[in-house]
């Protein structure tokens, strides 16, 4: 049976048209029709002061590291690998000792739970896609087809060669580079083309290091930026130029995991509107259409005939809901659902019938 949602604010993208008020009918899990008359027998939403935001899409997260504490052990870094080489030992140390101790699935589970409660529809996992992650029924839903290494300095160059070309062109290829400030950071995009692992596919994960010629060397490759903002200020002190490839449509916000950044995607938002680089509107392309696209998954990002029925709700009905989505916190979200079925409740809230 095909559900029908009237009345509500429905965020859309700039490029058909921007937020309006309108009705929506799903059926089989999508967006079937935009703007129609509801149908006779079918179940009818009343949406009236609500407003519909697309589900989100995460572009860089450790699902199973979000129940560490934020950690670092000193004031700045010139590159991450240094803060890298400090932690791992203190794995081994009584207060990270437990928290490793926690069952995979708990520890995926906060890192799910994270993401879901703010809007959070679609996530991609920079690790291995763990079993608990890779369930059907999982919310947020985890992108399935990637391939990634972790980095130039933790993982050997032969192993990232191969890596990258297991990874079909059709599925995106994340690496974390030039994460820093330094001249190892800077060199590391050179680096990654004398790999041959600078494509169309390839994703970028911080790139606070790249050069201007650098930036234009990706862009002309058409491989991608996954932008952390809180993560960067917290370890390097600065973060990414961005307007490049925000401009191309090549950029997407990652939220990271807790043990650098500041919580969610949402607080992401908020760490990237702070850096005045890019508009609103333009913030939100990089946690939907954009995004989508970089992750191959072309029938996520917007509420659009054809898309998977990913949305989640808030009262009101802002005149800048692009701009007011900078400003929400995971307590505005009402429900959130993902195939056209609710996969949470905020208990605050009375459901929507």
């Amino acid at each position: 049976m095909s559900v029908f949602l009237d009345g509500a604010l429905v965020v859309l993208p700039q490029s058909a048209g921007g937020p309006q008020i309108t009705s929506l009918r799903l059926f089989r899990g999508r967006v079937i029709a935009l703007g129609v008359s509801p149908h006779r027998g079918e179940k009818i939403l009343d949406l009236q002061g609500f407003t519909l935001y697309p589900g989100l899409i995460n572009a860089h997260d450790h699902l199973e590291l979000n129940h560490f504490p934020r950690t670092k052990f000193q004031e700045r870094y010139d590159n991450a690998h240094q803060w890298g080489e400090a932690f791992l030992p203190k794995l081994n140390e009584e207060s990270f000792c437990s928290l490793r101790a926690l069952p995979l699935r708990e520890r995926c589970r906060v890192g799910l739970l994270k993401n879901i409660r703010s809007g959070v529809t679609t996530v991609a996992q920079h690790n291995p896609l763990h079993r608990p992650l890779r369930q059907r029924c999982t919310a947020p839903q985890v992108i399935g087809r990637y391939g990634w290494a972790h980095s130039l300095h933790f993982t050997p160059p032969e192993t990232v060669q191969a890596h990258f070309r297991q990874t079909p062109p059709n599925a995106p290829f994340m690496i974390h580079l030039a994460e820093g400030t330094d001249e190892v950071a800077a060199g590391e995009l050179s680096r990654l083309q004398a790999l041959g692992c600078l494509g169309s596919n390839t994703i970028l994960i911080h790139g606070v290091g790249l050069s201007r010629d650098d930036q234009v060397q990706t862009l002309k490759a058409g491989a991608g930026l996954v932008w952390c903002p809180s993560s960067n200020h917290f370890l390097l002190g600065q973060t990414a130029h961005v307007e490049a490839f925000s401009a191309a449509g090549t950029l997407a916000l990652g939220s990271d995991s807790r043990l650098t950044a500041d919580g969610d995607l949402l607080d992401e938002l908020r760490a990237a509107h702070a850096t005045a680089q890019i508009s609103p509107a333009a913030l939100f392309k990089t946690v939907t259409t954009d995004a989508a696209r970089m992750l191959r998954v072309p029938d996520r990002g917007a509420l659009l005939p054809g898309y998977r029925a990913d949305f989640w709700l808030i009262a009101g009905q802002p005149t800048d809901p692009y701009r007011n989505l900078i400003d929400l916190c995971p307590e505005d979200i009402q429900s959130v659902w993902i195939g056209g079925q609710k996969v949470y409740q905020n208990r605050a809230y009375s459901p929507v019938h």
